[in-house]
């Protein structure tokens, strides 16, 4: 028995995948700035600490370029999982949005949950599903709801 709806599982599957591995990735990304900025600034004692924290800053190199490129392999699975009949160029604006987004979300929940950081997440949210619908080529919707059951085959209901 075929399941006609396995490439849309596996889109909304891959989608949630590249955010996290997107969030991960900056979340190496600001290690590995905090890390480099302890150098530049004295904040380390260079005789007893900088083999150690050298070390550090080239694995956490050699993570952000892992990370990277299980985020792209992910993204350009999606792309081609609708036949790249999206709009690559938003390629760029999908990661950022995404990225965006779980941040928003992630400044939310440390917030003690703060009513205005969640209308903002949300509105992040939109404007990442709007983007990511024109990545794809699918049905432009800023509902996530929407999105999602347009990816299963269904109707918009909006």
């Amino acid at each position: 028995m075929e399941n006609k709806h396995s490439t849309d599982g596996i889109a909304e599957d891959l989608i949630r995948s590249f955010v996290q591995i997107a969030s991960a990735e900056m979340h190496a990304k600001t290690l590995l700035e905090k890390r480099v900025s302890e150098l530049e600034n004295g904040l380390i004692d260079l005789e007893i600490e900088l083999d150690s924290h050298l070390q550090k800053i080239t694995e956490i190199k050699e993570e952000v370029t892992a990370l990277a490129e299980l985020r792209r392999a992910d993204m350009l699975y999606l792309f081609e999982l609708y036949g790249s009949r999206g709009d690559k160029e938003k390629w760029c604006t999908v990661k950022h949005l995404a990225i965006a987004m779980m941040t928003a979300f992630e400044a939310w929940q440390a917030s003690n949950h703060d009513e205005a950081l969640l209308s903002a997440a949300l509105a992040k949210n939109k404007r990442f599903i709007k983007t990511l619908t024109q990545f794809l080529g699918v049905e432009v919707t800023e509902c996530a709801a929407c999105f999602a059951d347009i990816i299963k085959g269904g109707e918009k209901n909006g």
